[in-house]
């Protein structure tokens, strides 16, 4: 990449680039649509060209040109009369699948609230970004014994109950590309290679089920599940977690019995196709859950 040539000041910090080298000129043109983006706000909901100059700093030949393509590939429209600019078809479609993802991850929150104050153990909704799992929400329990990883830790999510059960969402081909290379090892409990991996990838894809002992860390187990939104294509993981060596396998059982019933109710209510074919095809643990 070549040295910018030119370089001016803009209000909210990212500069204005006229580079040379193809790599170079895509980034310029994205961060510079990214700036004039930000023009727009509930207080200022249209800008004119004028505007967007005062604004960014940016020169009114390049910004004629940005705003004019803009509006070509449908980020921004026009107003006829006044020739304001206000954010476009596309941009309103982006943020409906935004709203309908976060209005997602608070519907499983809520139910999330009412499995934790039910067991007393502290609950979590994540999602996955590349080989990591990231914590969007935490529910704490009463159990007085708590380890809580607050929002935006991030975990390998094989390591984890609801990072394994988005994976096994993916193909296999998927998740081998995400997989860090060598693959680590993170405890004695936790899979140690990829063949490990795949085969507990398995069994979640079957049960929908996802557990884990003293794998992330030490001395936590969780159960975990996870649910896809058809209207927003995003999926979300949803764990429970407790104190391992005081967690009995009868009252494992019991605790998953609470969660999957909240997966699939979550399921009905995002039109979960593996959620909706499970709860079909397990009536008897369907009734038990209830």
């Amino acid at each position: 990449m070549t040295a910018p040539r030119h370089r001016s000041t803009i209000n909210n910090t990212v500069p204005f680039y006229e580079t040379t080298g193809i790599a170079a000129s895509t980034m310029s043109a994205l961060d510079n649509a990214i700036e004039i983006l930000r023009c727009f706000s509930p207080q200022q909901p249209e800008v004119s060209n004028a505007d967007v100059i005062r604004l960014t700093g940016k020169p009114k030949s390049s910004t004629s040109r940005l705003l004019r393509q803009l509006k070509e590939c449908g980020l921004l429209e026009q107003d006829a009369t006044t020739r304001r600019y206000r954010p476009g078809l596309l941009v309103f479609e982006l943020g409906r699948l935004h709203r309908a993802q976060n209005d997602f991850v608070a519907i499983a929150e809520q139910h999330l609230r009412t499995v934790c104050a039910t067991t007393g153990h502290t609950g979590y909704v994540a999602v996955l970004d590349g080989d990591e799992q990231v914590v969007l929400r935490v529910v704490r329990g009463t159990n007085p014994l708590q380890v809580v990883s607050p929002p935006g830790v991030r975990t390998p999510a094989f390591a984890t109950s609801n990072g394994r059960a988005m994976l096994a969402r993916l193909n296999d081909a998927d998740i081998r590309a995400r997989l860090p290379r060598p693959f680590p090892v993170v405890s004695p409990t936790a899979p140690r290679n990829v063949t490990e991996l795949m085969a507990r990838i398995a069994d979640i894809r079957r049960t929908g089920y996802s557990s884990t002992s003293d794998e992330s860390l030490p001395g936590v187990g969780s159960l975990g599940f996870a649910v896809s939104n058809r209207d927003s294509n995003e999926t979300i993981g949803v764990a429970l977690s407790f104190p391992s060596q005081l967690t009995s396998t009868k009252e494992r059982a019991r605790l998953w019995q609470i969660l999957r019933a909240m997966a699939v109710e979550l399921g009905r209510l995002a039109d979960d196709p593996v959620w909706l074919a499970l709860d079909d095809a397990v009536p008897v643990r369907k009734a038990a859950a209830r």
